[in-house]
């Protein structure tokens, strides 16, 4: 039986976020600012979908249990192989048995080539070809069971109706999946195919030897990673491989020695618009749930985006009318009583924009201000984004771009 997970609120940005699974109790691990609704189900999939943005996995070490393998979970393979259960039943590998009885379907074609028997100017066929589908290789049908059940023991919890799977390894993962590779190659069957790719990709991420446990552990630390990926995603962000040249670096001179990097600074996300640089930096704070100021970025974060700014208006963009400008992007609860009912928080697009103010410094020189010395703060729904980041979403964009216009330049 699947119980109900529960879900547990993590209050900073670099404790372990996820799921941990024991003896059939589920506890999700998600950021304070996710919202439980309706299909909250939904939405808490999208967060365990969300940690294998990370990209490479060694840039943050994935808690898998005991063995602290480094790979992804394959949630779309376990969701594949849940709904075809759901709607064909346990698989079987089955081939075609031919006999010559009176059961099962004729095979015309196979009896025609029987000699018949000639009897009163009538041609008559004795023996019948029949044919039937019958089971074989009960070891594919354990394995397909096995995966089964590990997919229904990690996120059968998705659907609404109970599970009972019984089924027992009796060889190592390994095994299984020279079994299922070997299948894969001898069948051109499209369904089957799909099926055996399915399966390897559990085999594969199986951690250890063991297909079955009482105890399974997903998740990262640091989900600031996986909000800045999603934010550069949802703004449109250019390629990375463009984005190196934004990147303001520190050297030293040692005495008699050549130059050496000291280090580079890496902006989250650069927004190119109607001939201006937006500078995002997503931030992983918790103000969009306390709307307290003490959870809004620091001076190192806002000091940091002005270097930002500098190095973009000096360096890089040469026009008579450069236009650089600032801003930070915060998770934020849309539908907290502290935003709902603040007339001082600015929503837009159906609120899943918000703009909650800016910040600046007292050191810069106040005579000539520059456009990026200022960082505007705006907050983005965080379940809006777990749904959205995977396409650009200008009409957010337009809105971001044309509020910061305002601020810069008010009418």
């Amino acid at each position: 039986m699947n119980k109900e997970p529960i879900i547990k609120k993590v209050d900073k940005s670099n404790e372990f976020v996820g799921m941990r699974i024991e003896d059939g109790e589920i506890n999700l691990y998600v950021p304070q600012v996710f919202r439980k609704e309706q299909n909250y189900k939904r939405d808490l999939l999208l967060f365990l979908k969300s940690i294998s943005l990370i990209g490479n996995p060694d840039k943050e070490k994935l808690n898998k249990g005991s063995d602290d393998t480094k790979d992804f979970w394959p949630i779309n393979s376990y969701l594949w192989m849940i709904q075809d259960y759901l709607e064909n039943g346990f698989y079987y590998n089955r081939e075609k048995i031919y006999t010559n009885s009176f059961s099962g379907k004729i095979e015309w074609k196979r009896t025609l080539k029987q000699m018949p028997i000639y009897s009163d100017g009538n041609i008559i066929y004795d023996k019948l070809v029949t044919s039937k589908m019958m089971a074989s290789n009960d070891l594919i049908a354990q394995i397909y069971k096995l995966c089964l059940k590990q997919s229904v023991d990690k996120i059968g919890w998705i659907y609404n109706c109970n599970f009972k799977i019984e089924v027992q390894q009796i060889v190592s993962t390994s095994e299984m999946i020279s079994v299922v590779r070997k299948e894969l190659n001898n069948t051109f069957d499209d369904m089957k195919r799909m099926r055996f790719n399915h399966m390897l990709k559990i085999l594969k991420t199986t951690e250890g030897n063991k297909m079955i446990s009482n105890k399974y552990t997903y998740g990262i630390k640091n989900y600031y990673y996986v909000f800045e990926t999603m934010v550069d995603k949802l703004f449109d962000g250019i390629k990375e491989s463009e984005k190196k040249k934004y990147n303001p670096n520190g050297y030293w001179q040692l005495n008699n020695q050549n130059p050496r990097l000291a280090s580079s600074l890496r902006p989250d996300t650069i927004l190119k618009r109607n001939g201006a640089t937006y500078i995002l930096d997503a931030k992983m704070y918790q103000y969009g749930v306390t709307k307290d100021v003490r959870d809004l970025p620091e001076t190192q974060s806002i000091q940091k985006q002005i270097t930002y700014g500098d190095h973009v208006f000096n360096t890089l963009d040469k026009s008579n009318n450069p236009k650089v400008r600032n801003a930070f992007i915060l998770p934020y609860n849309k539908k907290l009583e502290n935003f709902v009912n603040d007339l001082n928080t600015l929503k837009y697009n159906d609120g899943n924009l918000a703009y909650f103010g800016q910040a600046y410094t007292d050191w810069r020189d106040a005579e000539d201000p520059k456009d990026y010395e200022k960082v505007y703060a705006f907050g983005i729904d965080f379940n809006y984004l777990l749904e959205n980041y995977n396409r650009p979403d200008y009409a957010i964009i337009d809105t971001l771009c044309k509020r910061i216009e305002e601020l810069i330049k008010p009418e």
